[in-house]
């Protein structure tokens, strides 16, 4: 007891003792990533950074890897929970552990994570581990935690150790296994558990971490604190949040140098810092996502990793740069702040806070008040002589402690500043125009608003009492005033014409009494003599060279720049100017300025004031001139196949370890992406790219390369980022592309073996040419042979011909014959009809005349005449030659008409051969002994027989369809 007493009162006065180090500080900055951007897992169990660069988390959803700038998840073969997660550099292996099952991750061939499955190889008897919540390494042996045993691995044998109580938790220290259980603390020897000595009083505790700890270790309790145990006893560390732990149950712990890391189920993170027993407190009032921390890891720079209930965050331990306050408590968008006496008063857009100074943190809410009647924008604070001065959008105000009191009656007012050589009469710039104040019985009054001056004077700066030079947005202007300092008398505009290198962003400044301009090309200055602006170079030596530059501040002896990317510190009292130079980059993915309304506003020789879209940041100057090495930070991340469809060929792994890809020749477009960790983005970082040692490329912000249509050969693309400061940072990669298939190694060897047949029928063929030329004569007489049987047989062909040509003109002749015949034959027929028909009517008219005895006689002799007639016409065997004839000429169509309509009556059959003698109805009529009426009673006949519709010609059916 008497030395927990001791340790107590020692870090009481530890405690004490760098105060003043505790308030310089505020809040780290923390930075949120959401669930949704790695893949919506919730938990995150377990932490394993592997370098600056490359991180790895165990997660709900799988195993997660972030390489700085992307996001990537892994799952295992049975899709359970990821427990636990172990980078291992000797192995080059990432191991992860889950629910019943164990393996691990490592690049395949083109750089991605290919798994292996390590516990398919247990026996049965053993394989349900349950969660696998640990994995640890030390001489190439391999230990996985399970709910209640260890799995050890050496050499490809399994050796399963039973611990015969729940483990919560494990740790590798010194090359020795602690576990951590309801029993208490134990070591694993050999493959034999031993309880650590000294420690019986941990078997009551809840156990959540084991760590090392000077020459021991540090077991850390659920709700009872930290123990300190050296093999041989143990004690209680007292930390002096021992009441926060009890009440918010620590669940996971990491440890770096002097730096300890409670997560707690409750409230957020707590972190010791063991040299001076200071605390800090990380929970939702300042930043952190989630109050339930899973899992803590320090990474390669210090900063701290935590795996939330829900979200990862990422704490900016080693970051110089503070925030005050983070949504959702938020007071605005920062402006200006000021410290006087015990108040830092804050302006917004919201209007005018305070707050007590050195502002109290510890993971609690700033006291943070707003001054009564102080609602609108505060554009300026400023400070003449004892009085600190608020100006406001509704004009300037006197701050007095936790008020302010309104002097004058001017309207939107940007700034103010004594007048040079006067101590009881000011400047102030509004909105419209330039007034001059003055004080007069303890109280400022407007003398005047100075004539001539109507612009808006949001900065200026005085040359002398008489001599102002004021900042617009496009130019700057020099106002000469008279001797009562009342009107002007002189006023002369500046811009990219008079020699300022853009027409934008001249912001003026004073620096060791001479004005000067803040461009976005470095320092310039007013030449007098010429009346022209031109480069200051000793200034930008001073500082970091021709570069973009937002505002100029002179303090004490240090000159401070703040550019858009960073805040540059010099020594102005410096003989060897430029020589401690501090350059201080400001992270995009930290805070971003107010555009167009940056500040900078010194607290101490080591504390700023950096206004912000987020509120306010406090800068602490670093004590030493450092740089950050971001020589390994850039990397290609992946190279793809970009024609004709995007095919990844290599993607940035762990190890750095690249493949020479092989790409053919028909796929030979390929895009290069590259990009930096999170962390050193910035729009101010630019990039090169080259390809086979050649020129580098201009400047560019763009991420992404492609090259298209390239040749055969051996490659190697590098590139480039250059940041602020002046570091780079370089990666390349090497790649092939084979040749076209008709200039590979194969062809050739083709090549060569074609050239070998060529030669070998050469000389073949000059072999059999003589041979060829005693055979000539015997082809050439065969030849003439043949011309000789070719002209036989052509002439024969000519007289067959001919013959065919006699004999077609013969059988054209007999078919016009035959043709003239039966037509002369249908001409007789239809006279012998007509004639008979005459007759026959001429019969009937004189059996009408007869009249008288004998009459009957002459009628029935008559009769019988009529009947031979009709008889006559009916059966006279010219139709059948008719018939035979038409048959003959027309490729037998009657009877392909019987054929197909074996129905037609004698009569039908025969008018169809009249139709397609082409007959008239008038010619067809006599023909078939009918009238004309008759006639085309057996066309309709036939039309229906046919099955013609009305639109159809018979003619053409019997032309075409028979």
């Amino acid at each position: 007891m008497k030395n927990s007493a001791l340790s107590y009162h020692i870090f009481l006065l530890l405690l004490f003792l760098p105060l003043a180090g505790v308030a310089a500080r505020w809040n780290n900055f923390i930075i949120n990533f959401d669930k949704n951007v790695y893949g919506k897992g919730a938990q995150t169990w377990q932490i394993a950074p592997y370098n600056e660069n490359w991180t790895y988390f165990a997660n709900k959803n799988g195993m997660l890897q972030f390489d700085g700038n992307v996001w990537n998840v892994f799952p295992m073969n049975n899709a359970s929970d990821v427990r636990s997660v172990l980078a291992s550099a000797t192995q080059k292996r990432i191991y992860a552990g889950g629910i019943n099952e164990f393996g691990y991750y490592e690049p395949s061939v083109d750089g991605s994570l290919k798994y292996h499955c390590m516990s398919d190889t247990l026996d049965s008897s053993v394989r349900l581990l349950g969660n696998v919540w640990g994995i640890h390494e030390v001489d190439n042996i391999l230990y996985f935690q399970g709910d209640e045993c260890v799995v050890k691995y050496l050499n490809g044998k399994y050796t399963v150790i039973e611990m015969n109580a729940k483990i919560d938790c494990s740790n590798m220290v010194n090359g020795i296994l602690y576990i951590g259980t309801d029993r208490g603390v134990w070591l694993l020897v050999g493959n034999t558990f031993f309880p650590l000595q000294g420690a019986d009083e941990l078997a009551s505790k809840r156990i959540r971490g084991i760590i090392p700890y000077k020459k021991g270790v540090l077991v850390v309790t659920a709700y009872s604190g930290l123990y300190y145990c050296d093999g041989r006893s143990m004690e209680h560390l007292v930390t002096g949040a021992e009441d926060f732990m009890r009440e918010n149950e620590v669940f996971c712990v990491a440890k770096k140098d002097d730096r300890i890391a409670l997560g707690t189920i409750h409230k957020g993170l707590l972190l010791i810092d063991c040299s001076t027993g200071q605390l800090e407190f990380f929970n939702e009032n300042n930043g952190l996502r989630n109050n339930t921390v899973l899992s803590v890891s320090f990474d390669a720079t210090g900063n701290l990793w935590a795996g939330l209930d829900s979200g990862i965050d990422y704490v900016c331990l080693s970051s110089p740069f503070t925030n005050l306050y983070s949504y959702p408590y938020s007071y605005g968008t920062g402006y200006t702040a000021a410290v006087d006496k015990e108040f830092l008063y804050l302006g917004t857009n919201r209007g005018l806070y305070y707050t007590r100074y050195p502002v109290k943190m510890n993971g609690n809410l700033p006291d943070i008040r707003s001054i009564p009647q102080s609602s609108g924008q505060v554009w300026n604070l400023c400070r003449i002589g004892d009085e600190l001065f608020c100006l406001h959008d509704r004009g300037i105000f006197l701050i007095e402690g936790t008020s302010m009191r309104r002097i004058t009656d001017i309207a939107g007012a940007w700034c103010c500043q004594l007048v040079e050589g006067h101590q009881d009469m000011m400047y102030i710039g509004v909105y419209n125009g330039l007034y001059l104040v003055a004080r007069k019985n303890g109280e400022w009054q407007v003398v005047c608003r100075i004539e001539g001056v109507n612009g808006s004077c949001r900065l200026f700066e005085q040359e002398s009492e008489k001599v102002i030079w004021i900042y617009n947005t496009d130019h700057v202007t020099r106002v000469e005033l008279d001797n009562e300092l009342k009107k002007s008398i002189s006023i002369r505009e500046y811009g990219f014409k008079d020699g300022f290198p853009a027409g934008h962003d001249m912001y003026v400044s004073k620096i060791e009494g001479r004005i000067c301009f803040a461009t976005s090309q470095g320092i310039y200055k007013y030449n007098p003599h010429k009346d022209i602006m031109e480069s200051w170079p000793d200034m930008n030596n001073l500082l970091n060279g021709s570069s973009s530059y937002l505002r100029l501040l002179e303090h004490h002896d240090r000159l401070i720049s703040l550019s858009p990317h960073e805040i540059c510190i010099a020594n102005l009292g410096t003989y060897k100017r430029g020589a401690n130079t501090s350059i201080n980059p400001i992270r995009q993915s930290l805070m971003e300025l107010v555009p167009g309304y940056e500040a900078v506003i010194p607290l101490s020789d080591s504390l700023m004031v950096i206004p912000s879209e987020e509120g306010f940041a406090l800068f602490s100057i670093p004590t030493a001139r450092s740089r950050q090495d971001h020589s390994h930070s850039l990397h290609i991340k992946n190279m793809y196949l970009s024609y004709p469809k995007d095919s990844l060929v290599y993607t940035a792994n762990f190890l750095g370890e690249k493949t020479v890809p092989v790409i053919t020749y028909s796929l030979n477009s390929v895009r290069f992406e590259y990009a930096l960790p999170f962390m050193a983005m910035g729009d101010d970082v630019r990039f090169q790219y080259r390809l086979n040692k050649g020129s580098w490329s201009d400047f560019t912000t763009v991420h992404t390369k492609e090259y298209s249509n390239l040749s055969e050969g051996d490659y190697v693309f590098e590139v480039k980022a250059i940041f602020p400061d002046g570091t780079t940072a370089m990666d390349m990669i090497e790649f092939r592309i084979l040749p076209p298939w008709y200039r590979s190694i194969t062809a050739y060897i083709c090549y060569f073996i074609l050239l070998l047949f060529v030669l070998l029928y050469v000389y073949r063929w000059d072999d059999v040419r003589v041979k060829r030329k005693k055979q000539q004569a015997v082809v050439e007489k065969d030849k003439e042979l043949h011309e000789m049987e070719k002209e036989y047989e052509a002439e024969k062909a000519r007289q067959e011909k001919q013959i065919m040509q006699l004999e077609k003109e013969r059988l054209e002749y007999d078919l016009k014959h035959k043709s003239q015949e039966m037509a002369n034959l249908m001409i007789n027929f239809v006279r012998k009809n007509e004639m008979l028909t005459e007759i026959k009517s001429e019969i009937i008219k004189v059996a009408a005349m007869l009249k008288g005895e004998g009459v009957r006689e002459s009628k029935q002799q008559l009769i019988l005449i009529n009947s031979k007639i009709d008889s006559n016409i009916q059966s006279d065997e010219v139709l059948k030659r008719i018939e035979e004839q038409f048959d003959l000429i027309h490729n037998n169509f009657m009877k392909r008409l019987h054929e197909k309509h074996p129905e037609l009556s004698n009569n039908e059959r025969m008018m169809c051969a009249y139709l397609k003698m082409n007959l008239s109805t008038k010619e067809i009529a006599p023909l078939l002994n009918l009238s004309v009426r008759g006639v085309e009673t057996i066309r309709y006949r036939l039309r229906k027989k046919f099955g013609l519709e009305r639109e159809d010609n018979l003619t053409d059916y019997l032309e075409n369809q028979l």
